[in-house]
């Protein structure tokens, strides 16, 4: 008896037609898609809730090389950054890389979402005569977008790079005029002296209206000795950010120490100066003369 022939059958049953292939094709990218942009939002989650903190990470993307050692982290950080500015939706439709470069092209660096479809944002092509002509995201492909860059990194570098934090003249810190300290140490004086009237006068009416007057002056040059001194410190500090700190702490120094020898003389010239009868009592009495 002649053995029957067993014709082996798959468990996998292939597509019957090219566009079931197709069609299987396209929903493979669209949860490949779908899955980067599910990685890029756990990504900001940990950048925002500050969840490597509590591993004991000083950053997130520490903590993401040393937890996910397999993965490439800058690709994480990228699908992150479409994350940021694209719906799972659009992810899914158009592909991580096409939105990333359109991000680039509108110059979205930080904020969250653009404006509008992706769909509908135009991008700048240039044509080989050195034109450019405006298209619809939806209609460039890969390689139009990464010409627009190009020509996009050209042109921003040929328009000059651009310099930050250079200090200008409104950025150097000015001198405090001598007045500012003046007022101050005015007000406390005078706050002095109208107590020091009041107490002769108490309890009459007049010398209670001194009293007031001498207290309202006295805290308010108190507190305008205060703001001097904050203003000081607020142009040392914008100083050392400016890069000229040490001249500027020196000038402010040596201000404070002029008006400190000024207030110091001005309480010297108002101490008692001793009495004719008080120095005639302190010299030594003349020497007697001895009987011849």
């Amino acid at each position: 008896m002649e053995a029957e022939t067993i014709n082996p059958t798959t468990s996998i049953e292939g597509p019957q037609t090219l566009e079931e292939a197709l069609n299987k094709i396209r929903e493979l990218y669209r949860q490949e898609q779908a899955a980067k942009w599910g990685q890029g939002d756990q990504v900001n989650l940990i950048e925002d809730a500050h969840l490597a903190f509590t591993k004991g990470y000083k950053e997130a993307r520490e903590c993401l090389k040393r937890e996910l050692p397999d993965l490439q982290i800058s690709m994480l950080y990228t699908h992150a950054f479409v994350a940021k500015h694209f719906s799972q939706e659009d992810t899914k439709k158009w592909g991580v890389s096409k939105l990333q470069k359109l991000i680039a092209l509108h110059n979205k660096g930080g904020g969250v979402g653009l404006l509008g479809d992706p769909a509908d944002l135009e991008v700048h092509v240039p044509r080989e005569d050195g034109s450019l002509v405006a298209k619809k995201f939806r209609d460039c492909t890969t390689r139009e977008l990464q010409s627009a860059a190009r020509h996009r990194k050209r042109t921003r570098k040929a328009a000059g790079r651009v310099v930050r934090n250079l200090p200008s003249e409104a950025d150097h810190p000015s001198k405090l005029p001598s007045p500012v300290l003046r007022r101050p140490l005015g007000m406390i004086g005078l706050g002095v002296l109208a107590g020091f009237i009041a107490d002769l006068l108490l309890p009459s009416a007049p010398g209670f209206i001194l009293s007031v007057l001498a207290i309202l002056l006295t805290l308010g040059g108190m507190a305008d000795l205060v703001r001097y001194f904050v203003s000081i410190r607020d142009r040392i500090i914008a100083a050392f950010k400016s890069g000229a700190g040490l001249s500027t702490l020196k000038e402010q120094g040596m201000d404070v120490l002029r008006n400190g020898r000024k207030l110091l003389a001005a309480f010297r010239s108002v101490e008692r100066k001793p009495t004719p009868t008080s120095t005639r009592e302190e010299s030594p009495p003349p020497p007697e003369k001895k009987a011849a």
